[in-house]
């Protein structure tokens, strides 16, 4: 059996410095050519330091120097009882040290009984008895023949007191927890051997693999994968960690292998991969992969194949755990161990990479990406390594702060540093911030540069320009724009996610990690390091201003982007003269004089908030655009020349361009997918072209408050998706033939107008969103029948909030509405709603906040999860026999309630009750109205249902 921890375990103060795992005392004519023997090849096979006495007398004499040194240089003793073991006085004497070493030293002990009870060791019977009555024969012999001396006086009773230390020692040594080969796996001697070693192992606790110098949050991100590992323990498992670069991999991969690798019949570590595979070759990493696990040096192989070979017949019986660290492709890990159906069951691989994807998760394979460091593990880790503390000191708080945004939590970052910045001023470290955002750090870039140098061409280009321009834009919008450029962004971008450069948010943006950012950023800095005209993107508002006003600009420059909120710029158009291959321009309140023709003719986004002119000049070349955002411009109207060019556009966004009357004639610029006139406050006409715009996906009109009508053409956009008219409080009504436009998905009419809807709007099928929030004009009681009542079935969710709805507006039969899902009612003047909102079968929320009116709510269907009701001052009751949804209940503010029907009723208290209430002291004055009920029955995940009620009495 196992040792308790407490026996074998070594203790955890003071170590000192161990020259050997383990001292093996055994008797050598009984086991050092079997079990002793095979026992300590395997302990040497397992990396176990180990000592052996090859200098044991056979028949007794003093133990050497060197042996008791290397009992208190060792860790553990394993002590091989076996039938001959006290015919030793070495064995005896060195057993006897052994147990001073343990009482004195915390010296950990492990009894192996071999072919021997454990209670004949404790009392000394049989051969051991056998072996003391012959110490004692031997010893009168001697003594009669005066050929030996027992200390200074040869004294009998020195020799007994000798032989009491001896059998105490044995005694001592049995009642320690070990191993008897006779009852543990069947008496098989390999297999006990087996666990031998195992347990030796787990109690050495040795973390082969060396994690990091201060290993702040790797054991909280290395928990997910271990707890993976433990699934299934009969299956194979192949797992892939994914992540930026320095964002701490390999260190989780090792602390996960240092925690689970004594679980396995095998394990390797293979390091740098990708690197090793380059410059060294695959019979190089499949020598080590089977050196590591075999425990023996393995010669060269003939080629890969051959290797490949030896792999799968050595290693395919074995429970393995495999680490391959930085590999880039699967194809890499087929090279050096093929295709891993050999693997035997309960195996784990482990693949560290920058790739997402690369494994394509599945019962096999699973994927797990490395998080960055959180707030308090990244201020720990930093303080670590720049103050040898776990906090900074209160003067760098400050300093440390600003860091820790900078490094985004990547722990390459943080050691980096902290580990430069230890021992200077507050003013370095700030210095040391300005500096960083000009310039990446020159120890963190080669590490991310790596995933870059992996890139072909075109995903080069795209990197570069998200980095410098586009982190945080709509991804379809950026694609667009990368497309026209001629980069395949379809193919690029997905590169770039599958190999953790960029990722899309949920709402989806491209993101970039800050360091990622500023590697890119670098690398064009660097192209011309003392000249920013020679580069070929600017972003630094210094840098593009003294190109724009010094006209250093040159061919170089693909992109430039300049953001001067606050303050303005004027130059010259002259200053674009030589960027002949500009693709990107964003010039927001920049105000340029002279001619527009010196912009190159092959920009495909520009986007120029605050455009100073009042119509696009004739001689600006846009015929390339793809994107043109020219928001809160100075733009009136748009002559038929403007936009005649612009044949590629298929984004324009002229939000908040407040002067602007009427939209361009659409008719020459049919690629148009996106189109945004929000804010434009004195818009009257929308051109009617816009029925040429086939392409147009979304139209956003909102705030346009002198808009009264919009063209009939609008019907004829067939792949129109969404249409916002919110806040377009001059309209009043909708094209009759609204309902032709087949693909439209949302309408948003907040605040309008609008005194009905077409009857055509029934024939909105794929309509999921309709809004209509504080449109009081459009329900009236002398309106019928009602407009809810032409609503189209496909809704999903449906807007009615503050629109003076009453109960006669209300339809009596909602059950047409099969897919609703959420139905906000807030603010109306309803006093029921129909009982037919039980046949809503996939309504999730119901909100009928301040429907001061409302006096019940009817039984809803068990679909329901959240239901608002705030502030219905008039409500006394309501069904909640089906509901489920514990905390998406809200019911404050109802002062009226008196009864949930499933849940509690308020009932009139009797006399007695009352006056027993009052006479406690319960019902002082104020102390009803500031006493609220929270847990009734079974709510008890509810928010206040509302203040504590008591009925008067009568």
């Amino acid at each position: 059996m196992a040792p308790d921890d407490d026996d074998i375990s070594p203790p955890v103060d003071s170590r000192p410095r161990w020259n050997y795992d383990v001292f093996l005392s055994f008797r050598g004519a009984d086991t050092r050519s079997g079990f002793t023997g095979h026992l300590y090849s395997a302990l040497l096979r397992d990396g176990i330091h180990t000592f052996l006495d090859d200098k044991e007398m056979e028949t007794g004499g003093e133990v050497g120097p060197e042996c008791l040194r290397g009992i208190e240089e060792s860790r553990f003793s394993l002590v091989v009882l076996s039938k001959g073991y006290a015919s030793s006085t070495w064995c005896l004497e060195e057993l006897a040290h052994i147990l001073k070493c343990r009482r004195e030293r915390g010296h950990c002990v492990w009894p192996v009984f071999y072919n021997v009870d454990p209670s004949d060791v404790e009392e000394c019977r049989g051969s051991f008895g056998e072996a003391f009555a012959k110490h004692e024969a031997d010893f009168k012999s001697e003594m009669e023949k005066g050929k030996k001396k027992i200390g200074e006086d040869n004294s009998w009773e020195k020799f007994a007191a000798q032989i009491e230390e001896w059998k105490s020692a044995l005694r001592e040594v049995s009642y320690l927890k070990g191993l008897d080969l006779r009852k543990h796996a069947d008496g098989n001697e390999a297999n006990n051997i087996e666990h031998l070693v195992r347990e030796i192992s787990k109690r050495l606790d040795r973390k082969v693999l060396s994690v990091a110098r201060n290993p702040v949050g790797v054991r909280s991100r290395a928990q997910p994968v271990l707890s993976f590992l433990d699934r299934d323990s009969a299956g194979v498992r192949i797992l892939g960690l994914y992540g930026m670069g320095g964002v701490g991999k390999t260190t989780v991969a090792k602390e996960v292998y240092n925690s689970v690798f004594n679980n396995f019949e095998g394990s390797c570590f293979l390091a740098n991969v990708k690197e090793q595979l380059m410059v060294k070759g695959i019979p190089h990493l499949q020598r080590l992969l089977l050196s590591e696990i075999m425990k023996r040096k393995y010669e060269k192989f003939n080629n890969s194949d051959h290797g490949l070979s030896i792999v799968r017949d050595r290693l395919c019986h074995k429970k393995l755990l495999l680490v391959l660290d930085d590999v880039d492709e699967m194809d890499q890990v087929k090279k050096v161990i093929g295709n891993l159906d050999w693997l035997s069951p309960g195996s784990r691989v482990i693949i560290t990479t920058r790739t997402k994807n690369l494994l394509l998760p599945s019962e096999l394979f699973w994927q797990f990406e490395v998080q960055e460091l959180n707030e308090r593990d990244s201020l720990q880790l930093l303080s670590l390594h720049a103050f040898d503390s776990r906090d900074p000191p209160e003067n760098y708080a400050d300093s440390a702060t600003r860091l820790l945004r900078y490094t985004g939590g990547v722990p390459l970052a943080l050691e980096v540093l902290g580990c430069s910045l230890q021992g200077e001023t507050v003013d370095i470290w700030n210095s040391r911030m300005e500096k960083l955002k000009l310039m990446a750090n020159e120890a963190i870039q080669p590490v991310l540069k790596t995933s870059f140098d992996s890139l072909d061409d075109t995903e080069k280009f795209i990197f570069l320009d998200i980095a410098c321009f586009f982190v945080g834009y709509d991804k379809d919008y950026v694609m667009s724009i990368l497309e026209g450029c001629g980069f395949f962004p379809t193919d690029g971008i997905n590169t770039l996610m599958r190999r953790s450069l960029v990722k899309v948010s949920y709402d989806n943006k491209l993101w970039m990690h800050d360091l990622l950012r500023g590697m890119g950023r670098e690398l064009v800095r660097q192209e011309s390091p003392v000249d920013p005209g020679e580069r070929s993107r600017l972003w630094h508002h210094e840098d593009v201003t003294d190109v724009l006003t010094s006209k250093t600009g040159t061919k170089v420059i693909e992109g430039l982007a300049v953001n001067l909120q606050k303050t303005k710029l004027s130059t010259s158009a002259k200053a674009f003269k030589k960027m002949k291959r500009l693709r990107l321009l964003k010039l927001n309140h920049v105000s340029l004089k002279g001619s527009y023709e010196y912009i190159s003719s092959k920009l495909r986004w520009l986007c120029w908030h605050g455009f100073p002119v009042e119509s696009i000049p004739s001689d600006f070349d846009l015929e390339n655009l793809i994107a043109l955002d020219l928001r809160r411009s100075s733009l009136i109207e748009f002559s038929e020349e403007d936009i005649k060019s612009m044949k590629k556009l298929k984004f324009l966004d002229l939000s908040h361009s407040i002067e602007l009357i009427r939209t361009p004639n659409f008719k020459d610029i049919p690629s148009v997918e996106k189109l945004k006139l929000k804010g434009c406050i004195s818009l009257q006409q929308v051109h009617d072209s816009i029925r040429f715009l086939t392409h147009l996906r979304s139209l956003n009109l909102q705030d346009c408050r002198t808009l009264k009508k919009l063209p009939a053409g609008i019907c004829a956009l067939s792949s129109l998706k969404k249409i916002d008219l919110s806040g377009c409080s001059s309209l009043k009504e909708l094209p009759e033939g609204i309902g032709k436009l087949e693909s439209l998905l949302v309408l948003l009419a907040n605040g309008t107008a609008l005194s009905t809807l077409p009857d055509s709007t029934s024939n909105l099928e794929k309509l999921k969103l309709l809004s209509l929030r504080r449109c009081d004009h459009m329900f009236t009681p002398r309106k019928s029948p009602s407009v809810l009542n032409f609503l189209p079935s496909s809704l999903k969710r449906l807007d009615l909030r503050y629109c003076n709805i009453t109960d006669d507006i209300m339809p009596e039969d909602l059950g047409s509405f099969h897919f609703l899902n959420i139905l906000k009612l807030c603010g109306n003047n309803i006093t029921c709603l129909p009982a037919s909102i039980i046949a809503l079968p996939e309504l999730v929320e119901l909100w009928l906040n301040k429907c001061k009116r409302l006096r019940g709510i009817p039984e809803l269907q068990s679909s329901v999860k959240a239901l608002q009701a705030n502030d219905c001052t008039s409500l006394e009751t309501i069904n909640l026999r089906n509901y489920h949804g514990g905390a998406g209940l809200q019911v404050q503010g109802c002062s009226n309630l008196k009864g949930v029907e499933g849940f509690f009723n308020l009932e009139t208290l009797e006399p007695q009750t009352f006056e027993l209430l009052r006479s406690s002291g319960f019902l002082t004055q104020g102390s009803i109205s500031n006493n609220s009920a929270y847990k009734v029955d079974s709510l008890t995940d509810t928010y206040s249902i509302s203040p504590l009620q008591v009925t008067s009495l009568h």
